[in-house]
Order: C-alpha cells, then structure tokens, then sequence
C-alpha cells in the first residue's frame, strides 16, 4: 500500500459517488465546538473531501479552511463556496496532511473526521506534530477514528482479531483503542473526552470521537 493508492482509490471514489462516508453523520458531534469557541472562530478541517462539515462549521458562525489533497474536490468546493458568496469566511487550500501548508498557530480548532485513520502507524507522530504546530494555543482537535470496539468490518472483525491494521482495496485502515489514543496525544494534548458512537445504528462498525485540547 502507499498514499498514491489510497489516492488513486478516494479520487475514483468521489469522481463516481461511491463516497458512502460523506454521508455519516459525524457533523452532529462536530457541531459541540460551538460550547468551546467562540464566533468567529479560525477551524481546519484536515481532510474536507466534499466540505460539507466546513460548510456546517461556517452556518454555525466559524471561519473554515479545508485542507484537502484532491486537486478536483479543492477547485470544485472553491467554485461552490464562490457561488454561495461565502469567500469571504472560508476555502479549499490544496495540500498534504504530513506537510501542512499552513502558519504557526493559526488556527483556533482543528477537525479531523476519518484521515487519520487511514494513515501508517510510522506517521502518526509526524501527523500529530503537524496538526499541534498549527494550533494556537489551547486550541481544540476534534477527531474521529475507528474503533478497536468495531466487530464488523465487510468481512473481518477488528475486535476478534486483535489486530488494529487492516488494508482492504489499496486503501489502509488502523482501529484506534481509547488507550492507544491517549498515548500518541499525551504529549502535545489534553485529552478531554472519548466516547463511541455507531452512526450506522447498530454496534459493528464503532468510531471513537475524541476532543482534545492543546497544552
């Protein structure tokens, strides 16, 4: 597997509608940021695919950049938002998530619905520095991954297994434990709450939904 692949995948994805995850509703627990900042507030979303939780972010009175690696979904989300004529608060910028193209302590909060995920163990440091480098300080991650309390994924079970990585059509996963979490965070961030959530309606496929805050 290499990040060329996963990209090649989640284009093909979003050129053909078969993005199923755009439309798990993760935006409902996304939306608590509004009890920790206040309006007006800078957010990144690391990972817009289509921008429909920048969107959100702005309705509810935040300024938002979506970093997003999709060269078409940036210049199609930028001509959506310049017809909305909602420039003014908010945009796609294209770039990676390991080398952010981002200021220092820019940002107020930071959003992260289901990239990590797909990231190798061996870049979880990097990621981690990246997203704290361009937080202010005491600024908020909001960050939601899959769960090791998942026991239905397609085919296989995470939970039964014991075994966090998984790679399934070019594309590669990692089921985080709430320990696991706490761990890689420690050093740049509290951690405020984890919780599960199982958007689907049932408990196979669980997320952990994590809200930290920046030393």
């Amino acid at each position: 597997m290499s990040y060329a692949d996963q990209d090649m995948f989640f284009a093909q994805a979003y050129r053909t509608g078969t993005d199923r995850w755009t439309n798990i509703p993760f935006t409902r627990r996304a939306h608590d940021l509004v009890m920790y900042l206040p309006k007006g507030a800078m957010v990144l979303d690391v990972g817009a695919g289509r921008g429909r939780l920048m969107h959100d972010l702005h309705d509810l009175g935040f300024r938002a950049i979506g970093l997003e690696n999709n060269v078409d979904l940036v210049r199609r989300g930028n001509e959506e938002i310049k017809n909305k004529g909602t420039e003014k608060d908010m945009r796609f910028l294209q770039g990676d998530a390991l080398a952010m193209p981002l200021a220092d302590a820019s940002f107020d909060a930071v959003v992260d619905v289901g990239l990590m995920q797909h990231l190798l163990p061996a870049h979880y440091a990097e990621y981690i520095a990246e997203v704290s480098r361009v937080m202010k300080h005491d600024g908020f991650f909001f960050l939601v991954v899959l769960s090791m309390e998942t026991t239905h994924f397609f085919r296989w079970n995470p939970k039964q297994s014991g075994q966090a990585d998984h790679q399934m059509e070019n594309v590669h996963y990692h089921f985080f434990t709430d320990d696991e979490i706490r761990s890689l965070f420690e050093k740049d961030f509290h951690v405020r709450s984890i919780s599960h959530d199982a958007p689907f309606g049932n408990t196979d496929t669980v997320y952990a939904v994590v809200l930290l805050k920046k030393k």
